[in-house]
């Protein structure tokens, strides 16, 4: 099972210049923050306005760098003293704790916070679009598609008033992603195109995490539709665009969230998808590893994730031994960094029936490929 698309999101403080999204300043911008929120939590406390203030700012930059333990451990403490304080305190606390809560695919969580700031504010744009997306995760589709149509008549009434505080790009991404997860490709390829067309002007040249977002979403409906294709000429395209799109999109993650993002992890996975369709089978494995290792360390530990790209990277490897190549021991030997931190986190989790498959598949795989990782 796949992970699911990563689109909610966290509008910022309009009152904040946005920084530039590239992954290296927002390290920067991340220590500084960490430090002037240790300093402020030690003289004024927690419940303290400026204290507060600073602790959001700090969120944006941990929400986009994937840090999501270090907003777990701050959060449970942040949320009763914004409800406490209600207002615009009481909205973010609570969006924060929705946002974080998505991200570590804790949906139906995530829906309830969402529904309390609805109950708080009424509809927004903004709002609707990310309880949409948030169904959508779900499989609640005829829910999801309910929310993104609030979406846009919300954001039509809030463009006719002179404001905005929706995302017609969002939306029609969360739109293709429903037509996508219904098998209607072609409309959804049609939906995603339109939304990657706007972010693109959004950004205006510079990376942008959401043009890769949309750009993932374009390769994988690309790869269904190639499978439905008859005309040999125009599956390789369609598969061939897929290539080129995961390579933009891998490009844009490095720079805007990070070698070491799960964004750039899925990004990975699926270049090794589109290059494993058309036989470009040593770039697969490569793209399969460096994603297996990111899978393994994130802070969202996902085992199906880990699993699927584990099975992606080993069945790639014997697709070259089916082609008459022998197989290829070494490589083998420089994952097994990567399958003990994955084992690690493994023991950590709750000992079920994933973690049983898991450590079936490494028992599997250390008997055929020769390599003892189990």
């Amino acid at each position: 099972m796949s992970q699911p698309d990563d689109v909610v999101q966290d509008k910022g403080d309009a009152g904040d210049a946005p920084l530039e999204e590239l992954a290296e300043l927002q390290v920067k911008e991340e220590a500084r923050l960490e430090k002037l929120f240790a300093e402020q939590r030690v003289e004024h406390g927690l419940d303290n306005e400026t204290t507060l203030h600073t602790f959001f700012k700090l969120f944006d930059m941990w929400i986009q760098l994937y840090r999501l333990n270090k907003c777990m451990e701050v959060l449970p403490e942040i949320v009763p003293i914004c409800r406490s304080r209600g207002g615009d305190f009481h909205v973010k606390g609570v969006q924060a704790l929705a946002f974080t809560l998505w991200k570590k695919s804790q949906f139906n969580d995530a829906v309830k916070l969402f529904h309390e700031i609805e109950d708080l504010v009424g509809c927004s744009a903004a709002l609707c679009e990310n309880m949409g997306h948030t169904y959508s995760s779900m499989g609640n589709f005829d829910k999801a598609s309910e929310y993104f149509t609030r979406a846009l008549l919300c954001l039509d009434k809030e463009e006719e008033m002179g404001k905005k505080t929706g995302d017609r790009a969002g939306i029609l991404l969360g739109l293709g992603l429903i037509e996508d997860r219904l098998g209607r490709f072609e409309q959804a390829l049609s939906s995603v195109r339109q939304s990657q067309d706007l972010f693109r002007q959004r950004a205006g040249g510079k990376p942008s995490s959401l043009v890769a977002k949309a750009g993932m979403s374009i390769a994988k409906i690309l790869l269904k539709l190639a499978m439905q294709e008859t005309d040999e000429m125009k599956r390789q395209e369609m598969e061939d665009e897929a290539i080129i799109r995961e390579e933009e999109n891998v490009a844009l993650f490095e720079v805007t969230c990070g070698d070491d993002s799960p964004l750039t992890a899925s990004a990975l996975r699926g270049l090794g998808e589109a290059q494993k369709r058309r036989g470009r089978i040593p770039e697969a494995i490569a793209s399969f590893a460096r994603s297996y290792q990111i899978e393994a360390q994130k802070d969202a530990f996902d085992l199906l994730g880990v699993m699927e790209v584990h099975n992606h990277l080993f069945g790639a490897h014997m697709d070259l031994v089916k082609l008459g190549q022998p197989l290829n021991r070494a490589s083998f030997r420089t994952y097994l960094p990567t399958v003990d931190l994955a084992l690690e986190r493994v023991h950590e989790m709750k000992q079920d029936a994933n973690a049983g498959a898991y450590y079936k598949v490494l028992s599997y795989r250390s008997q055929s490929g020769d390599v003892s990782i189990a």
